[in-house]
């Protein structure tokens, strides 16, 4: 146990030399596939106003509203999920990120098919163009979001496994006493908060539950700098909890 968390203190601290935080997008397409789409020979990608969220301040460079750099280009992890690493300067926390998943080059985006709950769901608007867009306040730390194309739901179908964790969000952080933990499963079921310090000493191991929010009280931890993870089966998410 200690090693493995250890290895993902390594890895996080790695991550933090070169971003504050990062965002992972991932999108699950297994009902747009099932409905008779097919993936465009460029892939899945990314479009959004990244060079307002990020601007010249570090972090992934993104163009704006543009699908079709490199960068913009999301990984196919099989079972109908694609996924994109963004890293975020310091300066982006807090700010709004308006994005969308596109099906190759503008060639089909999402919020075309009026069955979409990416509005009437709560995870997107009409921005001042007219335009449907998702958002995303920017968290303070490394975070794992997941929707399913064409509405808020963090999975559709078949596509991750049951014991996948998304939509992580731990706050206040910075916290003094009381933090909060939420986070998605495919179905509802416990998982494991474990916090850990920079040497990869195991401080505190919760049981925490999705979809609902977890208090924990961090009061008695020394101020400083923490790794935390959320664990599922074989499936984690990590990333940096700050007491004050």
């Amino acid at each position: 146990m200690k090693k493995t968390v250890t290895l993902f203190a390594s890895m996080f601290i790695g991550v933090l030399a070169f971003a504050q935080m990062s965002v992972t997008y991932r999108v699950d397409i297994s009902d747009y596939v099932a409905g008779g789409a097919t993936v465009d020979p460029t892939g899945m990608r990314l479009a959004g106003n990244f060079s307002t969220t990020i601007g010249s301040a570090g972090g992934t460079p993104m163009a704006e509203w543009s699908p079709t750099i490199g960068n913009a280009a999301m990984t196919d992890m099989g079972g109908n999920i694609w996924s994109l690493v963004v890293n975020y300067p310091a300066s982006s926390v807090g700010v709004m990120q308006q994005f969308l998943f596109i099906n190759g080059n503008w060639g089909a985006n999402e919020g075309l098919d009026p069955l979409n709950t990416i509005v009437s769901a709560g995870c997107g608007n009409v921005n001042a163009s007219g335009q449907l867009t998702r958002t995303l306040e920017l968290p303070s730390v490394s975070s794992t979001m997941t929707y399913c194309w064409n509405n808020c739901t963090a999975v559709c179908g078949a596509g991750l496994s049951e014991m996948a964790v998304a939509n992580v969000l731990v706050s206040p952080n910075p916290t003094s006493d009381i933090v909060n933990v939420k986070f998605d499963l495919k179905s509802a079921s416990d998982a494991t908060f474990t916090l850990v310090d920079l040497t990869g000493k195991v401080l505190m191991t919760k049981a925490v539950t999705s979809g609902i929010s977890n208090a924990i009280d961090v009061a008695a931890i020394t101020a400083g700098s923490y790794i935390y993870t959320i664990s599922a089966g074989d499936n984690l998410v990590t990333g940096k909890l700050i007491k004050k």
